[in-house]
C-alpha cells in the first residue's frame, strides 16, 4: 500500500513548513511519495525542499490565484499512490501516522480511508485533544447538519474514491470551505471512513485564525450547505443555524465574545428553536481559560 501525500505551501519556508516535511520523512512506514504544491513562493522553499535530497519528495509549482483547491488537486493528479493523505504545511504527523493507517484499512478492508484525532494547538499554548466520528457521521445529511468538524490533515482517503467525484471543487465561492464540500460528495457515493480516538497527528491554530478569516470560512461553509439543500427549506435553516453556532464556538475560543454572541444570535435567526445556542450564549460568562481547562481535566 502505498500513500500519495500532498502538501500545498506558500511562504513557509520560515516557520512550519520544515516541520511538517520531518514529520513524513520520519515516518515508520516507508512506503510513501511527498508531493508539494508551492504556490510560487517567494521566500526560501524551493532551496528548503530541495536540502532535504530525498527522492521521495516531488516539487510542483502553481499559481493558484488564492485558490488551494487547485494546489490540491494538481497534487491528485501527480499522485501514484492507492491512497491520499493530506497535510497542511503548518500541521504535522506522529511517526506513527502512516503505519497505523496501514493496519487498520488492511485490518478493514470495508472502509474506504481513515481518519484520526488530533491535538489542537493553540497560539497560547493550550493544547486540545479533538476525536472524530464515529462513523455514523460521515453521511451527507450528518454532515450537513453538523457541519465541517473533521481536519483535512487528519484524513486518509482511497485516490479512486476522490478521482471518482472529480477531485476538489474549484468555485471561489467556497474556498476555505472546499474539503467540506469534498467530504460531503464523498459521503454522498457511500464512502466508509473508519475513526480512531488515537491522535495521530496536530493541528496548528495561529494567529492568523483571526475574527475575519472566521466569518470568511463561514461565509463559505454557508454557500456549500446552500448548494446541497437548496431545495429543502426546513433542513437548510437548522443547517445554517449549525453552521452559526459552529463560527460561535470558534470566536468564543479566539477569545472574542461579542462575535460570539453575534454569531450565536444570528443562528436563533435560522431556527430559534435551535436550544444549543441559548445554551451557548448563557456560556458566554465562563472565561475560555476556565472553559479550556476543564476540557483538558475531561480528557486526561
Amino acid at each position: 500500500m502505498k500513500f500519495s501525500i500532498i502538501l500545498p505551501t506558500y511562504n513557509r519556508a520560515e516557520s512550519f513548513l520544515s516541520r511538517a516535511i520531518e514529520s513524513v520523512i520520519n515516518q515508520t512506514y516507508i512506503d510513501w511519495e511527498l508531493i508539494i504544491i508551492d504556490n510560487n513562493s517567494i521566500d526560501n522553499t524551493k532551496n528548503l525542499i530541495e536540502s532535504y535530497k530525498n527522492n521521495q519528495i516531488k516539487l510542483y509549482n502553481i499559481s493558484n490565484n488564492g485558490n488551494i483547491a487547485k494546489s490540491r488537486n494538481l497534487g491528485i493528479s501527480k499522485a501514484s499512490g492507492d491512497y491520499i493523505a493530506f497535510l497542511d504545511s503548518d500541521d504535522y504527523w506522529d511517526q506513527n501516522k502512516l503505519k497505523k493507517s496501514f493496519t487498520i484499512l488492511t485490518n478493514n478492508p470495508i472502509y474506504d480511508g481513515l481518519c484520526h484525532a488530533e491535538y489542537w494547538l493553540y497560539p497560547d499554548g493550550y493544547k486540545l485533544t479533538k476525536k472524530y466520528g464515529p462513523k455514523e457521521f460521515f453521511s451527507s445529511e450528518s454532515l450537513l447538519m453538523r457541519g465541517n468538524s473533521v481536519s483535512l490533515s487528519a484524513m486518509v482517503i482511497r485516490k479512486n474514491k476522490i478521482e471518482e467525484i472529480n477531485r476538489f471543487s474549484e468555485q471561489t465561492e467556497i474556498i476555505t470551505a472546499e474539503d467540506y464540500d469534498l467530504w460531503i460528495r464523498l459521503a454522498g457515493i457511500g464512502t466508509k471512513i473508519a475513526f480512531t480516538d488515537e491522535s495521530l497527528g496536530y493541528y496548528q491554530i495561529h494567529n492568523l485564525s483571526e475574527s475575519s478569516n472566521i466569518l470568511r470560512n463561514t461565509e463559505a461553509v454557508i454557500s456549500v450547505i446552500k448548494s446541497h439543500l437548496n431545495n429543502k427549506s426546513a433542513q437548510l435553516n437548522l443547517a445554517l443555524s449549525n453552521c452559526w453556532i459552529n463560527a460561535g464556538k470558534q470566536f468564543y475560543l479566539n477569545h472574542s465574545n461579542s462575535e460570539a454572541l453575534r454569531a450565536y444570535s444570528k443562528s436563533i435567526t435560522y431556527d430559534y428553536k435551535n436550544i444549543k445556542a441559548y445554551i451557548l450564549i448563557i456560556g458566554l460568562i465562563m472565561p475560555v481559560k476556565l472553559y479550556k481547562y476543564l476540557v483538558k481535566l475531561k480528557n486526561i
